[in-house]
């Protein structure tokens, strides 16, 4: 497959969505992007209620602010150029993908699109967070160290990975299976540290604080076993689902088998567990068995650079147990390995095969996350029908509200007589302290494609986190499923006067 026609296709799935609404997490980054257009040294200096409760963005937002100066000239732009905005990074995560291909022995242009069209990249590539520029680091910084005469540039490149997440440091120990001898590995370590040291020391200089050292007490908060079996069984089963799909693998059908059949106990375990059924139990059924049949299928020890991909996977496996939460999107840095591993062997046929089902699978996906995006776009649209008040619920149905007068809910905070409230079911919701409503009125946001689905009740699946909202939240593992049920539920109650 050529590389021209490779980037085409890639391109395709991401310049029909430049339109796409402010949806998920780009609403917190579109808001740093603000304030780091008017104040640059200090992009983490604003009040967000982003938790049920207005504080610090710097004690709330755990990401460093290199989306928001990289957003900073477009930030009161449109939507559409904030997007077009993007593209060069997209760019370079093609290029870097290609080289990596190379740098295996595959080709240039099937590793293209099985890492920058795998679901997890196209989704990425169409939002307005770190995910698109940490992808692209990743990418073309280990493929220029794996292909290039001065590695020292991509080392450089790779460390700045960490100023977008700060899961690019996680990445930065590999290089010890890079250097060929002592003084290279001083050398690129040196590099990759420069960026995240330089950060360090703006941080204590524009705060007194050390962002990173706050965010490392802000993730560790579900770190129970139970959490961490719930976060491990959610991470396999988004890597077989929305990055790595099961197909390369079979090129090891024995092995591939066992880790379908390891899977699928897994999936049956964590479904009785979190008391599934239905097609939320078949979701995680399969999902699980999907993960485990690419990680078994992937698993190679030939030759050394077989064992810094098995390295770069297993570090970020453990890295995502330690997080808050999970979200599919969060393999990106770290899922490349489980495609180029099998990608090295595979079959011309199998290669053909995973291209052809990881893009139709992206379209898809894709396609069903800007409904999404639109569905809360409209929720907002009808809660300012009625006037200006209150808004309980993150994501874009905060944003496009606010961005009109609305103020958001505090946890348990008793609202004034005769206001309004608008809430919407999936953006996890805020809980005011009033117990008296003169008005309270549901409207299902339908889905207008029934199907495939980023997030269902019905089918027990989210793409973008391992919970759904609701009093009790509800514990799910798969990335996405099927399902017919309203995108969204839009409550408008109006305080007793």
């Amino acid at each position: 497959m050529h590389k021209r026609l490779s980037t085409l296709l890639i391109l395709g799935l991401s310049l029909p969505f430049m339109d796409k609404p402010i949806h998920i997490d780009d609403a917190n980054f579109v808001a740093m992007a603000r304030q780091a257009a008017s104040d640059p040294w200090r992009p983490h200096a604003f009040t967000i209620n982003w938790q049920g409760t207005s504080e610090s963005a710097f004690q709330v937002l755990s990401n460093p602010p290199g989306i928001a100066w990289w957003l900073a000239p477009v930030a009161d732009a449109s939507v559409f150029w904030m997007h077009m905005w993007m593209l060069p990074w997209l760019l370079l995560a093609i290029w870097g993908a290609s080289r990596l291909g190379k740098a295996i022995g595959a080709q240039g242009s099937a590793a293209a699109l099985l890492l920058c069209g795998a679901p997890i990249s196209v989704i990425a590539t169409q939002a307005l967070t770190p995910d698109l520029p940490l992808l692209a680091l990743t990418l073309s910084g280990f493929g220029g160290l794996l292909t290039a005469r001065k590695r020292w540039v991509f080392a450089l490149l790779l460390g700045s990975s960490a100023l977008f997440r700060y899961s690019g440091l996680a990445l930065i120990p590999v290089l010890f299976l890079v250097a060929t001898d002592r003084k290279e590995t001083f050398k690129l370590l040196t590099c990759a540290l420069m960026p995240i040291s330089a950060l360090l020391v703006h941080d204590w200089m524009a705060y007194e604080e050390i962002h990173l050292l706050s965010m490392v007490g802000f993730q560790a908060v579900s770190n129970t076993g139970v959490d961490m079996a719930h976060k491990a069984v959610a991470s396999i089963a988004a890597l077989g689902g929305a990055a790595a799909l099961p197909i390369l693998c079979w090129q090891k059908p024995r092995a591939s088998l066992l880790g379908l059949a390891m899977g699928a106990g897994i999936g049956c375990t964590a479904a009785a567990w979190a008391e599934q059924s239905g097609g939320a139990a078949m979701g995680t059924v399969f999902f699980s068995a999907a993960g485990c049949a690419s990680l078994a299928g992937a698993i190679h020890h030939r030759d050394r650079v077989d064992r810094l991909l098995l390295c770069w996977l297993g570090i970020g496996f453990l890295f995502l147990l330690n997080l808050r939460f999970t979200a599919s999107r969060y393999w990106i840095p770290f899922f490349a390995p489980a495609v180029l591993l099998s990608l090295r062997a595979a079959h011309p046929l199998l290669t053909r095969a995973a291209c052809l089902l990881t893009i139709g699978l992206s379209a898809g996906l894709a396609m069903d996350d800007m409904d999404l995006a639109q569905a809360q776009r409209s929720a907002a649209g009808k809660a300012r029908s009625v006037g200006v008040g209150h808004v309980a619920g993150h994501w874009g149905f905060q944003h496009h509200l606010e961005s009109t007068g609305w103020t958001p809910v505090e946890d348990d905070q008793t609202i004034e007589p005769n206001a309004w409230v608008a809430s919407s079911r999936i953006a996890w919701p805020q809980q005011p302290a009033n117990t008296c409503w003169l008005t309270d009125k549901t409207f299902p946001i339908s889905d207008p494609r029934p199907g495939l689905r980023v997030l269902t009740y019905e089918g027990g699946a989210n793409l973008h986190g391992h919970m759904l909202a609701g009093e009790t939240p509800t514990r799910i593992f798969s990335p996405w499923g099927l399902g017919a049920d309203p995108l969204d539920h839009l409550t408008l109650q109006r305080t007793c006067p």
